[in-house]
């Protein structure tokens, strides 16, 4: 029986998951610029990738309200790629993502949720959950 339920759970998350982009969970105005995680949380890392933004003469970097500071965006083949942390005590919602890529400017919007992930797969160590 718990194996049963183990798999109804499962796969409401996985469901939960592919509906995500369709109910407004998709985070960069363009498709240019995206984040991993596309959900971000307080005082986390995040990976900005960049297509078409490779090393140039001029320093490419990403700026927002949401970073604890500018991130410098090095060239990786024809794209580019650089590392944030999202401010500690930020509040939850969508902040604009500004990419300087020489000429370029390429907007994304990240998204940043405070509220914890809830424990939705019981575990075997949790009292009281059989």
């Amino acid at each position: 029986m718990r194996l049963l339920s183990t798999a109804v759970v499962g796969a409401a998350i996985v469901g939960a998951g592919l509906l995500a982009p369709v109910s407004g969970e998709a985070t960069a105005a363009s498709r240019d610029v995206t984040f991993s995680p596309s959900v971000a949380r307080p005082g986390q890392h995040v990976q900005i990738d960049v297509l078409a933004c490779a090393v140039g003469k001029k320093k490419h970097y990403a700026s927002s309200k949401a970073f604890t500071k500018n991130v410098v965006i090095y060239g990786k083949g024809a794209d580019g790629q650089g590392k944030a942390t999202v401010k500690r005590g930020l509040k939850s919602g969508t902040y604009k993502v500004t990419v300087h890529c020489e000429s370029r400017k390429l907007v994304g919007k990240l998204r940043v949720s405070n509220k914890p992930w809830p424990a939705v797969i019981p575990s075997p160590l949790t009292p009281g959950v059989r």
